[in-house]
């Protein structure tokens, strides 16, 4: 009515804001009306519906996630490594490993290379689960694609070898040795998730040794509880 012609851009605006809002439906809604309205989608569009699945992070979540990416695929977005992304990062808010993993194979399987943010999300499932080889195995992959590890990357990688049981100590510090070597910074949620791995006494020995003195944070024991929560929830699922 005033004359503006809607385009991409503002329809994905629309999009992005009901994502924030956690608002599914009417993320799918105003990319319904964009393309009533003839108007091309592009992989941010998409992107901003993903992650409007990520926000209920819930296996329905996960679910719709996974139906827009078969869309960007028809639509000829298939070589957009961070519309993957999202969907692995709605796959993980979810706790839901293998739907992450299966859309990170699907990733490679069109020949991307995917980029930390991706390795990062695909590791948190797993790392809830103190799945310490799956995620070492993820690790791995990262070195043959020359992706340097990062705080978050590092962090569920610490989470995983607290978690497991038994847990494992000196891969946790091996691991945070070898990233602060690479320029890794540590912060609260990473030294938190070393404390949980190797016990806050060695931690602070480390802190002592590597980071100048700092001190280890209180919070590490919620991380604790929150990981465990997570853990019991992957394991019922399981059942």
């Amino acid at each position: 009515n005033a004359g503006v012609t809607p385009n991409v851009v503002t329809f994905s605006a629309m999009i992005d804001a009901c994502a924030r809002t956690r608002n599914l439906q009417r993320a799918e809604y105003w990319h319904g009306r964009m393309v009533e309205h003839n108007v091309q989608p592009n992989a941010h569009s998409f992107s901003a519906v993903i992650n409007a699945c990520a926000k209920l992070a819930s296996e329905e979540g996960a679910e719709a996630a996974e139906r827009w990416l078969d869309r960007s695929e028809e639509a000829g977005f298939a070589s957009d490594v961070v519309v993957y992304s999202a969907v692995i990062d709605a796959c993980g808010k979810a706790n839901d490993a293998e739907r992450a993993l299966k859309t990170f194979n699907r990733m490679r399987a069109r020949g991307l290379t995917p980029h930390i943010v991706a390795y990062a999300a695909l590791a948190r499932p797993f790392a809830y689960r103190g799945d310490w080889i799956k995620i070492e195995s993820i690790a791995q992959l990262m070195a043959a694609d020359n992706i340097v590890t990062n705080e978050y990357f590092l962090y569920a990688q610490l989470l995983a070898y607290g978690v497991a049981r038994p847990r494992q100590p000196d891969r946790a510090e091996a691991a945070f040795r070898s990233a602060l070597q690479k320029g890794v910074r540590s912060n609260d949620h990473v030294v938190g998730a070393l404390a949980r791995a190797v016990g806050r006494a060695r931690c602070g020995e480390l802190m002592q040794e590597l980071c100048g003195g700092r001190e280890v944070p209180a919070h590490h024991m919620r991380t604790t509880r929150s990981s465990n929560r997570h853990r019991t929830a992957a394991a019922e699922g399981q059942q």
